[in-house]
C-alpha cells in the first residue's frame, strides 16, 4: 500500500469529512456489526464466547477478533421502540451538542439538551426518557475477520476487507475506541491508513445477563490504498442518504403542522426505506 495518496471529499478537510478531530456504498452492501456472546458446547461443558457478528442480509458470521481501519464516525441519538420493532434516531451528526431532528418527528427522541446540575430535581417521566435514549456512536470502514466461521462454528470464507458499519452504545467500548484513534490523530494519522484491532470481552451484568465489551487496540500502519477515495466518498454519501431519510421521516410525522401544498410535496418524496 502506498503513503502517497491524498484524499478529499469535494474541497471538504479530512479530518472533517471523517468525523475524527484532535480533541480530547448503499446500505445492502454494508455489513453491520455487533457485539453477541455466542453459547456452544466444548466436550460436556457449556462455554460462552464473546464474539463479533457481522450481517448482511442473509449472511451471517461470526468472530473473536476484527482488524478494521475507520474512514468515518457520526453520533447520534437512538432508542428501541418495543411497540413497533424498531430503532428511533435522530440524524448522524459530528456531535450531540444541538437539537437533531428524529424519525419521531421530534428533536433528540425526547431526550432534553445541556447539563443537568440536580437529578433528583427532574421530573421521573423525564428521566425515563434519558435512561431510555443511548448515545450512539456509528463507525464506517473496512474490517478483516479472524478465522470467521458461520453460526455452527465452521470456518468460511471471506473477503480480506469488508465495508461495513458499527453501532457502538457501551460507554467503556467507546473510550477503549476513542482512545486508539486519538492516539493516531494526535500523531498526525488517519484510522484509514492504520489498522485498528478490536477483541471481545465477556461482561456479567448485575442480573445475570452477559454481553459483550469491545477492547481496541493498535495494529499496523498500512498507508493509504488505490479506491480508498472512492470509498470515503460511498460512506460519506451513505451518511447523506441515512439523514435524508430521517428528515423525510421527520417532515411525515409533521405534516398536520405544515400548510397542504407543503404537505403535499413532502408526501411525494417521502421514500419507505429501511436504514436499519
Amino acid at each position: 500500500m502506498s503513503t502517497e495518496i491524498a484524499l478529499s471529499v469535494d474541497g471538504m478537510n479530512l479530518a472533517d469529512a471523517m468525523g475524527f478531530t484532535a480533541t480530547t456504498t448503499p446500505q445492502s452492501n454494508l455489513w453491520r456489526v455487533s457485539t453477541v456472546v455466542k453459547q456452544g458446547v466444548d466436550g460436556n461443558k457449556v462455554v460462552n464466547t464473546p464474539m463479533f457478528r457481522l450481517r448482511k442480509g442473509d449472511e451471517e458470521v461470526y468472530t473473536e477478533a476484527l482488524s478494521i481501519r475507520l474512514f468515518a464516525e457520526r453520533q447520534q441519538w437512538t432508542k428501541w421502540d418495543s411497540d413497533n420493532s424498531t430503532t428511533q434516531k435522530t440524524v448522524l451528526a459530528q456531535n450531540l451538542n444541538g437539537d437533531l431532528k428524529d424519525t419521531l418527528g421530534g428533536f433528540n427522541l425526547g431526550r432534553p439538551t445541556g447539563y443537568i446540575p440536580d437529578w433528583d430535581s427532574v421530573p421521573e417521566a423525564t428521566k425515563t426518557i434519558i435512561r431510555a435514549v443511548k448515545r450512539t456512536k456509528v463507525f464506517m470502514g473496512m474490517a478483516t475477520a479472524d478465522k470467521p466461521t458461520n453460526d455452527d462454528g465452521d470456518s468460511v470464507e471471506m473477503s480480506s476487507e469488508l465495508p461495513f458499519i458499527f453501532d457502538v452504545k457501551n460507554p467503556s467500548s467507546l473510550k477503549s475506541i476513542n482512545a486508539v484513534t486519538g492516539t493516531l490523530v494526535s500523531k498526525g494519522m488517519t484510522p484509514i491508513e492504520h489498522t485498528i484491532k478490536l477483541s471481545a470481552n465477556k461482561q456479567t451484568m448485575p442480573s445475570g445477563t452477559m454481553f459483550a465489551e469491545i477492547s481496541a487496540s493498535l495494529g499496523n500502519l498500512v498507508g493509504f490504498a488505490d479506491g480508498d477515495n472512492d470509498l470515503l466518498r460511498d460512506f460519506i454519501a451513505w451518511i447523506e442518504r441515512t439523514n435524508i431519510w430521517v428528515l423525510g421521516k421527520w417532515d411525515e410525522n409533521n405534516i398536520a403542522n405544515i400548510s397542504a401544498e407543503d404537505a403535499a410535496i413532502v408526501g411525494s418524496i417521502i421514500e419507505a426505506q429501511d436504514f436499519e
